[in-house]
């Protein structure tokens, strides 16, 4: 039996594997595609770009960016394979507007996955009454 100590005395080995778990869930909902395709800035620009833009073609992304337009066309599809943007083909040229919809079911899911995390590792805080927060 495995047994870690805290401030409090004796943690039980339920507590630490629990803990433990929680830790592969959190860094599962961390390491998603989703998560690894917003940790580029140019990539947040590109989501800001096409939000304000609605639905636009690559080279009119790629005019607002200093990067040329073979990258600008990297970093859509890395959005569009993590759901970030749709994505449409018209001829030749293809458009991307944000997957709203999409994103606010995946955004709400992952909070409910963090919730489960939350309540597997972090106990709340017992504090005085009346105080929320503190």
């Amino acid at each position: 039996m495995q047994v870690c100590y805290c401030r409090d005395g004796v943690m039980a080995a339920s507590t630490v594997e629990r803990r433990s778990r929680a830790a592969r869930d959190l860094a599962a909902i961390l390491d998603s595609k989703l998560f690894k395709a917003l940790c580029e800035p140019v990539r947040c620009e590109i989501v800001k770009i096409v939000t304000a833009l609605g639905r636009a073609d690559v080279s009119t992304i790629a005019a607002r960016l200093p990067q040329d337009s073979s990258v600008v066309s990297r970093h859509l599809l890395a959005l569009h394979q993590a759901g970030v943007l749709r994505r449409e083909k018209e001829g030749r040229h293809v458009y991307f507007e944000l997957n709203g919809a999409h994103m606010v079911e995946r955004l709400e899911g992952i909070l409910d996955q963090f919730k489960a995390v939350v309540a597997m590792c972090c106990p709340p805080k017992l504090g005085k009454p009346g105080r929320k927060g503190r």
